[in-house]
């Protein structure tokens, strides 16, 4: 295997980083690899498609506006709009940050579907607020759909955990039909190494109405699904601990009799009383 490839295998893994950890990973392999700048031309792509992935929010140069980094409002190699500020901006993958704002005007067939999308907008914000600590949102028309992308991470490295939930809604007006996937990636690392990495998808069609009212229907839908998978997670896990583990769990030990921990505590003591006398 070449070099080139034996830095490209190492820079992807990047895109398996536990959420909240892509620095660490990445101080890692610049120590395996020890060569700055080869690592940088293969790592750039990556760090890319990583931030994409993980819907990293940043905040518009010379705007107050918050706006998703997803594959849904690239416009370029590392150019991205926000239709809420009408901005177009570059973003630095490697060093997380936004520059070189300028106007953007969306194209004719998102102009048209701009009130259903300000109006999803609208409604899927109260949604995130009132349901997610720090949770940000993005509303794109991107390929003839309103994409909607919502993200909450939770980093506690001093707790030694880190927490992502991250879910997309496709919604197509001329179809009605709106299909959906929700993430959530744990990462436990005191004296170990224990992940949750889990995902479901949804689907359901929305019969056609006005603006207004097709965007709460949307939101109440989104909003349905999102409670019906953290519910499923919740119940899964009280399984886990009410019954699983208690299955894993020998109810007598070989000599089919319960075992009488009073006495193992007096034979204990009785057995240290008898080498201390000795």
């Amino acid at each position: 295997m070449s070099s080139d490839s034996k830095i490209a295998k190492a820079a992807s893994l990047l895109l398996h980083s536990p959420p909240g950890e892509v620095d660490d990973v990445f101080n890692d392999i610049r120590g395996i690899v020890n060569d700055d700048e080869a690592l940088q031309e293969h790592i750039e792509p990556v760090l890319a498609e990583s931030n994409m992935q993980q819907f990293l929010a940043t905040t518009v140069p010379n705007t107050d506006s918050r706006v998703l980094i997803t594959p849904y409002n690239r416009v370029g190699d590392m150019e991205f709009f926000d239709p809420n500020s009408c901005t177009v901006f570059t973003f630095d993958h490697l060093h997380r940050t936004a520059h070189d704002a300028a106007p953007w005007t969306a194209p004719e067939d998102a102009q048209q579907h701009e009130p259903l999308r300000q109006a999803l907008y609208d409604e899927l914000s109260l949604y995130v607020q009132a349901h997610y600590a720090d949770g940000s949102l993005g509303v794109f028309w991107h390929e003839g759909a309103l994409v909607s992308c919502v993200v909450s991470n939770r980093f506690s490295p001093s707790n030694f955990w880190n927490g992502s939930w991250r879910s997309m809604w496709s919604f197509d007006p001329q179809s009605g039909q709106l299909n959906g996937s929700t993430k959530v990636r744990v990462h436990y690392f005191e004296d170990g190494n224990v992940q949750l990495d889990t995902q479901t998808d949804f689907a359901a069609d929305v019969e056609d109405m006005d603006d207004s009212v097709r965007a709460k229907r949307v939101a109440k839908l989104i909003r349905g699904f999102e409670a019906e998978f953290q519910q499923s997670i919740g119940d899964g896990y009280r399984q886990l601990a009410e019954k699983t583990f208690k299955g894993l769990r020998r109810s007598l030990p070989v000599t089919r009799s319960r075992m009488d921990w009073d006495k193992v505590a007096n034979y204990t003591i009785g057995g240290e009383l008898a080498n201390a006398e000795a």
